[in-house]
C-alpha cells in the first residue's frame, strides 16, 4: 500500500485545474494596467528608437543624470506595446505570471521528493497570494521569475551534487543587471542561504554539501554584473536610490509594516500567523536551515517597507513542501479502482470546464484591458496647442509618466531615483517637490522659478488655489468629472484665441452653476 502511495500520479486534469485557476484568479483581479506602465514604456520607446541614454530625455530638467536600472524590460514592455498595444502588456504579465507558477511547482517537487498534490497545492497558494498584490505591469514581475528559478537550480544542485546546474547562476545574474538592476542583488540574498546551509555545523543542523562549485559560480556571477551599460552603476543603484528619506515618507509601498497602511500588510499578517501556527502545531515536521533563513531574511524586508513583502511571499510557503513531505502521502488513501475512475472523471470534467472558462475571461480581458488615466482629456487638449519639443509641463509625482507616454516633458514623474541630488549629481528635485506638496516652500518662488509653459494640476495638488488666482495663467481646460484642470501661460497663446477659450469656460462654468441650482430647487 505504502508502494502503490509513493508511486500514485494525479490524473493529468489535476495540472490543469491548479494551473488554470490562479489564472484565472489574475485575470479576475487585473483590471487595469499599473500606473507605472506608462513611464516605462516611455523609456522603452526612446531605448528601441535612439538606443541607451545617460543624460534623462525623458523630463524638463536639463542635464539630469541617469541609470536606466531596468532598460532591458522597459524594452521588453515597449515592445509588446508596439506590437498588441495593452493587451501585449497584459499578455506578458500573464506568461510570466505562468512560469511564476511553474518554478514553484518544479521547486516543490523537487524538495517534497517528488509529491505532486503537496507541491501543487503549495503553488496554487503562493501563486494566488502573489496575484492579489505584486503580479503587475511591472519589471518585479519577470525578476520573479528568475529568483525562483534560482532557486530551483540551487535545490537541484543539491538533490543531485551536479555542478553543471551551477551554470545557470552567473547567466541568471546577467540577466538581472540588465532586465532590473534594483534587484539585482536579491539574487545573493537568496542564494546567502544556501551557502549557509553548505557548511556542516551540528548545533545548527545544516546540511552542508559541497562548497567548491558553488562559491565559483557566485564569483562569476558576481563579476558578470558588470556586464551592463551602466557598469558598476547598476550595481550600486539600490545604495543611492531607496534610502532618501523624502520617498520613503511620500511613497506608500516604502512605508514599514503597520496593520493601518493598507490589505496588503493584513494579508501579510495572516500568512505570518499561519505558518507560524503550521510550524508549532506539526512539530514533527523538520526543515533546513536555508529555508528559515529565506523566510526571516524577506520579512525583515517586508517589515522594513511593505514593497519588501513582495519577496517573502514568494519564498514564504513553498518551503512547506518540504516540511509536510513526510506528512503529507500523495493520495490520502488508496482508492479502489471505481472510485479512481469517478474522481478521473470529476476531475477531466472540472478541467474542461475552468480551461473554457479561462479561455473566455482571457478573450474578454484582452478586449478590454486599458491602459487609461484621468488625465488623458487635458492631455489630448495640451496637444492641440504645444511643442512637445519645446514646451515645459508641470504635472504631479503620480501623473508625470503619462505626460511622458503622450511625448510631452513633465517636471517630475514615478522614477522617483532620477529626481534624487545624489544620482542626477544636479538638484533634489524631489525634495522640492516633497515641499511643495506639504507647503514647505512658497508656491509663487516655484511657479517663477521654472516659468512652465502648461499645467495640468489635480484637484487635490496643493498649487491649485494658488493657480486659480495666478494672473500669468488661464485655464485652457477643465475636467470637473475627472478632476484635472490643464493650465496655459498667457503669452503662449494669442489674445483672441485666449479670450475665446476663457469666455466658453465661463459659460461652461455658468450654465454649471444654473444646473446645479435647478437640481438643488427641483
Amino acid at each position: 500500500m505504502i508502494k502503490k502511495i509513493k508511486e500514485y500520479k494525479p490524473s493529468k486534469w489535476v495540472y490543469v485545474i491548479f494551473f488554470t485557476l490562479p489564472l484565472i484568479f489574475t485575470l479576475l483581479i487585473l483590471k487595469k494596467l499599473d500606473n507605472d506602465t506608462w513611464y516605462l514604456l516611455s523609456e522603452g520607446r526612446y531605448i528601441v528608437q535612439n538606443g541607451i541614454y545617460h543624460i534623462d530625455p525623458l523630463s524638463m530638467h536639463e542635464g539630469l543624470k541617469v541609470t536606466v536600472q531596468n532598460w532591458l524590460s522597459a524594452s521588453i514592455f515597449w515592445l509588446a506595446y508596439s506590437a498588441f498595444k495593452e493587451a501585449g502588456v497584459f499578455l506578458l504579465v500573464l506568461i510570466c505570471n505562468f512560469f511564476i507558477c511553474f518554478f514553484l511547482y518544479k521547486i516543490g517537487n523537487v524538495i517534497s521528493d517528488n509529491n505532486r498534490v503537496l507541491s501543487l497545492l503549495m503553488m496554487f497558494t503562493t501563486s494566488v497570494t502573489l496575484a492579489a498584490h505584486f503580479i503587475v505591469s511591472r519589471p518585479q514581475v519577470m525578476s520573479f521569475v528568475l529568483l525562483l528559478s534560482l532557486i530551483y537550480i540551487l535545490e537541484l544542485y543539491i538533490k543531485t551534487d551536479n555542478g553543471k546546474y551551477l551554470i545557470w547562476l552567473p547567466i541568471l545574474s546577467l540577466i538581472e543587471i540588465n532586465l532590473h538592476a534594483s534587484l539585482w542583488w536579491m539574487i545573493f540574498l537568496f542564494t546567502l542561504p544556501y551557502v549557509i546551509d553548505s557548511f556542516k555545523i551540528p548545533i545548527l543542523r545544516t546540511q552542508g554539501y559541497r562548497k567548491k562549485p558553488l562559491f565559483i559560480a557566485i564569483i562569476v556571477a558576481l563579476l558578470m554584473g558588470l556586464i551592463n551599460p551602466y557598469g558598476y552603476k547598476a550595481i550600486t543603484f539600490i545604495f543611492t536610490s531607496y534610502g532618501d528619506k523624502y520617498m520613503h515618507n511620500y511613497i506608500n509601498e516604502l512605508l514599514p509594516f503597520t496593520f493601518k497602511a493598507n490589505n496588503l500588510c493584513n494579508h501579510a499578517f495572516i500568512i505570518m500567523l499561519s505558518t507560524a501556527l503550521i510550524y508549532f502545531f506539526f512539530r514533527e515536521g523538520k526543515i533546513r536551515v536555508r529555508y528559515i533563513c529565506l523566510y526571516c531574511g524577506t520579512l525583515i524586508l517586508g517589515l522594513m517597507s511593505v514593497k519588501g513583502f513582495s519577496h517573502y511571499f514568494l519564498v514564504s510557503i513553498f518551503p512547506l513542501a518540504y516540511f509536510f513531505k513526510d506528512l503529507f502521502p500523495n493520495s490520502f488513501e488508496d482508492l479502489p479502482p471505481k472510485m479512481r475512475k469517478v474522481l478521473n472523471v470529476l476531475y477531466t470534467f472540472l478541467g474542461i470546464i475552468l480551461t473554457v472558462c479561462c479561455c473566455v475571461l482571457l478573450v474578454w480581458r484582452l478586449n478590454n484591458i486599458k491602459l487609461s488615466h484621468d488625465s488623458e482629456k487635458a492631455l489630448e487638449v495640451l496637444g492641440k496647442f504645444a511643442d512637445k519639443k519645446v514646451n515645459s509641463v508641470y504635472s504631479s509625482f503620480n501623473d508625470g509618466g503619462v505626460v511622458e507616454f503622450y511625448g510631452f516633458k513633465p517636471y517630475i514623474d514615478p522614477r522617483a531615483e532620477v529626481y534624487l541630488k545624489v544620482n542626477n549629481k544636479k538638484a533634489d528635485i524631489f525634495k522640492e517637490y516633497y515641499e511643495l506638496q506639504h507647503n514647505a516652500m512658497n508656491i509663487e518662488d516655484f511657479l517663477n522659478k521654472y516659468n512652465f509653459d502648461y499645467l495640468i494640476v489635480a484637484y487635490n495638488d496643493a498649487i491649485r488655489t494658488t493657480m486659480q488666482d495666478n494672473p500669468k495663467y488661464f485655464i485652457l481646460y477643465d475636467d470637473s468629472n475627472l478632476k484635472y484642470t490643464l493650465f496655459a501661460r498667457n503669452d503662449l497663446i494669442d489674445a483672441k484665441t485666449r479670450n475665446e477659450i476663457i469666455e466658453s469656460y465661463d459659460k461652461a462654468v455658468k450654465e454649471a452653476k444654473e444646473k446645479e441650482a435647478s437640481k438643488k430647487k427641483s
